[in-house]
Order: C-alpha cells, then sequence, then structure tokens
C-alpha cells in the first residue's frame, strides 16, 4: 500500500512542473513558444490592421517587431490607450509571413495601476 501511495504522489509532483508551457492558441498554424513574459507593462492599442496590439513598455526577448499582437485579448480591455500589466507566451513568426506584430497568448492580463 506504501508503495502505491508513494507512486500516486510521484505523478501527481512530476505532472504539475510548469517547465513546458502547453499552447493554447495558434495550434493549427504548428507555431512554438519562444519566449514567456512575466507581468510587464504595456499600452493597448486599435491598430487597423492588426486590431489591438499590446505596445509593451521594454523591449522583450526574441520579439522582433516589437509590438504584440494578442490571439485571446477579453472584449473588457478592448480600450485604445489602456495601460495593462500582462503576461504571456510569444510565438515563432516564419520568415516568409508579412506580419505587423509578434504572435502572443495572453496567460494574465490586469488594468496598470494609475499613478
Amino acid at each position: 500500500m506504501e508503495k502505491v501511495a508513494l507512486i500516486i504522489s510521484m505523478v501527481l509532483f512530476f505532472g504539475c512542473s510548469d517547465d513546458n508551457p502547453i499552447p493554447g492558441c495558434y495550434q493549427e498554424s504548428g507555431r512554438r513558444i519562444v519566449a514567456t513574459v512575466e507581468k510587464v507593462n504595456g499600452t493597448l492599442v486599435m491598430n487597423e490592421v492588426c486590431g489591438f496590439i499590446i505596445d509593451p513598455d521594454e523591449q522583450l526577448d526574441r520579439n522582433p517587431i516589437g509590438i504584440l499582437s494578442p490571439c485571446n485579448l477579453s472584449e473588457e480591455f478592448e480600450i485604445d490607450g489602456v495601460r495593462v500589466v500582462f503576461s504571456g507566451f510569444i510565438y515563432e513568426s516564419f520568415e516568409t509571413e508579412d506580419i505587423c506584430a509578434d504572435f502572443f497568448e495572453i496567460t494574465e492580463i490586469k488594468m496598470a495601476e494609475t499613478q
């Protein structure tokens, strides 16, 4: 009985790892996650071509375009010029693509505190 409890504990412990994030967007195009961002400040901007994009306050690793196109921005955040704090995954883009922003999946977003 102790062996069964030990095996179950090990499965639960190793099964809850965040080492390999599970993407939720861009599955159909087979894109890989190239970077993870955590609690970055930025501004939501309405772009006529791309829709709502996030303009981060800082340059993010492996973010060649410099702005992010979120695949899962909820309607409550679709406000031009609103300041946010966000986390998520940046996905790869292919050299043959003409894109206006990096592919991005939001894992957490909230309104930034105003000063």
